[in-house]
């Protein structure tokens, strides 16, 4: 029998960017759906097991452990001060942690960040290039931050994943010198969508309407919340009892008042009562509140890959879509498209809903779960 491959994944979970926690939870996910002798073995790199706890509560791989970055030889992954004189001052620790001290920097695949200053077999992510085509979103720091890191990654690493045709589009078009190994690769979700809250139940806990339309973004200022205010501004004249609900981690560090600036906007429109700010939501909640809804609305203005979108496929659900490069690509069943900026485009399509479920084609997403394994095991072989 052939060796497992090895992929080291360097993580730590982190709330400010759920997004970002969730792809690489949906990336161990879709190894699990490869045949058994397929499977790498995956080893999370963190100081904290909870990080490593919260995977394999979710995902329950079976080739799955937890190093600590700092008792891997050659690794540089975010080692504090605190483990660095840990380790000098208590040499004990060689003999708690043997089988740490021992192991080497020898993974197949280092994914999706590096973690030693040579990318020994490093294949990274990008997600998108919000930064090049919304650049008056970052302050000057944070555009020379994220150039910096794409020029190093382009130099430096095995391959460079992106997860749509889009953002290989970019890299292509702002980085043209780099003839490095690029990948597009797709990734899916992975829901248990059979086991969620009951309506009833959510309903109740959310003091939610019988129908509605959800927008489950973060608050970021790109995602765009404010078109589909406008939106609903249009509608309430003739539709009184219309809701509209958002969802999402309530805080943006580039524009701090994004929040209260919407619920201003909401209030001068005359629409508190037509509105719910729910804030950041257990999981299962969310998908239970997607699931339910009259149809899921998508405005942003940048994505590298839609998560919100796919949760919406993965449970055929409806989705009204800004017209960006990505979602004309993501989308492809069960939506309708409306210029990212154009609030009466969009009051018209939310209209058509208000009264009539829309029309759902039943998806068998376990096709695209599918094909991301194997389009992601496939960067793990050609390197």
């Amino acid at each position: 029998m052939a060796k497992r491959k090895k992929i080291g994944i360097p993580f730590n979970y982190d709330e400010t960017w759920i997004g970002g926690t969730y792809y690489i939870r949906n990336v161990i996910m879709a190894l699990s759906m490869l045949p058994d002798a397929d499977k790498p073995c995956v080893s999370i790199l963190s100081h904290s097991k909870s990080s490593y706890n919260f995977i394999l509560d979710e995902t329950n791989y079976p080739y799955l452990d937890w190093l600590m970055p700092c008792f891997i030889d050659g690794c540089n992954f975010h080692i504090s001060r605190f483990w660095r004189y840990l380790y000098k001052l208590f040499p004990y620790v060689s003999k708690l942690y043997p089988k740490f001290i021992k192991q080497e920097l020898n993974f197949d695949m280092v994914f999706p960040s590096p973690i030693s200053d040579d990318y020994k077999n490093t294949v990274c992510w990008i997600p998108d290039f919000q930064d090049k085509r919304l650049p008056d979103f970052f302050s000057i720091s944070e555009l020379d931050a994220r150039t910096a890191q794409h020029r190093e990654y382009a130099s430096k690493a095995k391959s460079i994943i992106f997860s749509s045709k889009s953002v290989l589009a970019d890299f292509n078009h702002f980085y043209p010198e780099y003839n490095i190994s690029k990948n597009v690769v797709r990734f899916a979700v992975f829901n248990d969508i059979d086991n969620l809250p009951s309506f009833a139940d959510i309903k109740k806990k959310y003091s939610l309407p019988y129908a509605y339309f959800y927008c489950p973004n973060q608050f970021w200022v790109h995602k765009n919340h404010a078109v589909v205010i406008k939106a609903l501004s249009e509608l309430v004249g003739k539709h009184k009892n219309i809701c509209l609900v958002f969802s999402g981690k309530e805080h943006d560090h580039r524009a701090p008042k994004y929040l209260e600036d919407l619920k201003k906007l909401t209030e001068d429109l005359k629409l508190s009562n037509n509105v719910m700010f729910l804030g950041f939501l257990p999981r299962n909640d969310q998908l239970a509140i997607m699931k339910n809804a009259r149809l899921v609305i998508q405005p942003s203005l940048f994505e590298g890959w839609s998560t919100v979108i796919e949760d919406a496929k993965s449970m055929s659900q409806y989705v009204l879509a800004s017209d960006i490069d990505t979602h004309q690509e993501q989308l492809l069943e069960n939506g309708e498209l409306f210029p990212a900026n154009d609030y009466q485009v969009l009051s018209g399509l939310m209209e058509k809903y208000v009264s009539v479920e829309p029309p759902r084609l039943k998806l068998d997403y376990t096709v695209n779960q599918r094909q991301f394994a194997k389009d992601f095991i496939k960067v793990i072989d050609n390197i």
